[in-house]
């Protein structure tokens, strides 16, 4: 997305740096199967994706350098995104038009609704296909946008660590391309796909078909409000609410504890739970196609069965048999990964390192 690059043997490192940990995962390809080859993981610590700044780059920075150098990581390409986050995204609508009109459609568009001056911000799009406005056809796209000066922090900070950028891509697209590389690209024929990734500063809701993003958000609930709320509700200091919930989420907790806590994170279940039925209802309003039936959770706060299996009831979805990693042989890295339990943190990072082992085969469509 905001950054080419070029192919090796192998795969690049995908490097994902989430909400407060850091996941690098590197994969080659073996025929039709994904083998990984190396895999770390670090805390950043829950309050630095709260931080901007020297303080954000320099606690990345310094876990990227030592996953690295105790790692078994071949060469140093990396892929990088950028946290999702740090992305404005706004759906437009703009006449049928060339794929090649379309870039520079896109940029005045963005100039103009979201003022933003082409010096200081990045545009990026995916042209998530056409839509019925009325009697007319219209073109339905994804604007993502993002400070150039953030850009080149990033950027600066990952070279700083002798990494050599083969792209920055961003998050949906790296979701994207790990929950559909096996799919057809015919998108027209394609089922629905919905994909919930739970993080800790907020939850992204990505609807695919095919191969195509057709619909991308950011929702502003995650983990945090979750212990937040657990806090609140227990009379617990924000670290001993953070641990009790991921015991909770392991296992950990009796019968009681399991019940306090189902009553303290319920409104947020119910609010997070609410806003995803608004981006369903928007997917289905704008193409006029059915309903999804199924959903995927992912992401780092997806562990806990109750949370997944509650999220699709509450939005009349059933729970995705798919494995996104079933495709990758995750065996030569178990000890860094965990067991199948806890992969679902690790999506992100696989689509980053897929992006220039399978893009030769197939791309993710509507990207710019």
């Amino acid at each position: 997305m905001f950054g080419g690059g070029k192919k090796t043997s192998h795969g690049p490192i995908g490097i994902d740096i989430g909400d407060h940990t850091v996941r690098m995962l590197q994969l080659t390809r073996d025929g039709d199967r994904y083998v990984a080859l190396a895999a770390a993981s670090r805390p950043l610590g829950r309050d630095v994706c709260l931080e901007s700044g020297d303080a954000y780059h320099h606690a990345v920075n310094h876990v990227v350098r030592e996953m690295l150098s105790s790692g078994k990581f071949q060469g140093r390409h990396a892929v990088s995104c950028l946290p999702a986050a740090s992305l404005q995204y706004k759906n437009i609508r703009l006449p049928k038009m060339p794929h090649d009109e379309l870039a520079s459609a896109v940029q005045w568009e963005a100039s103009e609704r979201l003022k933003l001056s082409g010096d200081a911000m990045n545009i990026q799009f995916f042209d998530a296909g056409e839509v019925t406005q009325g009697q007319d056809v219209r073109q339905e796209v994804i604007l993502l946008a993002a400070p150039k000066r953030f850009i080149e922090e990033h950027i600066h900070s990952l070279k700083s660590c002798d990494l050599e950028l083969a792209a920055i891509d961003v998050v949906p697209a790296a979701l994207a391309r790990c929950t559909t590389h096996a799919s057809p690209t015919d998108d027209q024929d394609a089922d629905v796909r919905v994909v919930i990734d739970v993080g800790y500063t907020g939850t992204k809701v990505l609807i695919t078909r095919g191969q195509r993003i057709c619909f991308f958000k950011l929702i502003e609930i995650g983990g945090r409000h979750m212990d937040q709320a657990l806090a609140t509700k227990l009379q617990l200091p924000a670290a001993a609410a953070s641990e009790a919930r991921h015991d909770w989420m392991s296992g950990k907790t009796g019968s009681d504890g399991d019940a306090r806590i189902l009553a303290a994170l319920g409104p947020v279940i119910d609010d997070l739970s609410r806003e995803i039925n608004l981006c369903l209802r928007y997917y289905s309003v704008t193409f006029r196609g059915r309903r999804p039936e199924e959903a995927l959770v992912v992401g780092g706060e997806s562990r806990n069965t109750w949370l997944w299996a509650r999220l699709c009831e509450d939005s009349g979805l059933k729970p995705s048999p798919n494995d996104p990693l079933a495709s990758l042989d995750l065996t030569p890295v178990h000890d860094q990964v965990g067991g199948p339990d806890i992969w679902a943190g690790w999506v992100v990072a696989a689509g980053l390192s897929l992006r220039h082992i399978s893009l030769g085969k197939r791309k993710i469509r509507g990207a710019a």
